[in-house]
């Protein structure tokens, strides 16, 4: 049978670091330990790494996350600025009726091509304007929309979609 792997100052010094809040990885790799090790220290003592009870938010910092939400159409952006789970700002989002994915269908840069175009410029000539790409000026220019991770969607005057019978 092999002799002791770990010193007693490293098993103290992995308990204090529990008790101050640490989780068992954190506290393992802090004094040197392998994380199993952590646990199995943790398992012969009896103890147990019981969640704590959920976070609590004030009801005035969910007023201003919504407030700010509504103001600005970016759910993560605001969450963060506040100190705010980001899960959780999205189910508040959710359950207030906020969806941000409605201010990101429309793409200024897209509309300001389309608008050059029908100016009577160039592709070539109004993707550099607006600094897109080239794959991007063609698809604006044959209405595919992106949708999806990649998969692609070309929308057709009457929501015709090519592919799918109606």
């Amino acid at each position: 049978m092999a002799g002791k792997k770990y010193t007693d100052q490293q098993k103290e010094e992995f308990f204090r670091l529990l008790d101050r809040g640490g989780t068992v990885r954190a506290a393992a790799r802090a004094v040197g330990v392998h994380e199993n090790a952590g646990y199995n220290w943790l398992w012969k003592t009896g103890l147990t790494m019981a969640r704590a009870a959920p976070r609590t938010y004030p009801a005035e910092l969910k007023a201003e996350f919504l407030r700010l939400v509504r103001e600005r159409q970016i759910i993560s952006t605001v969450a963060h600025e506040l100190g705010i789970h980001r899960p959780i700002a999205y189910v508040w989002a959710r359950k207030a009726g906020i969806s941000t994915s409605e201010a990101r269908k429309v793409n200024p840069r897209r509309e300001e091509f389309l608008r050059l175009r029908a100016a009577g410029l160039t592709r070539v000539e109004a993707r550099a304007r607006v600094g897109a790409d080239a794959r991007s000026a063609t698809d604006w220019d044959k209405g595919i929309t992106i949708i999806n991770r990649g998969a692609r969607l070309s929308r057709r005057p009457g929501g015709a979609v090519p592919g799918k019978e109606q």
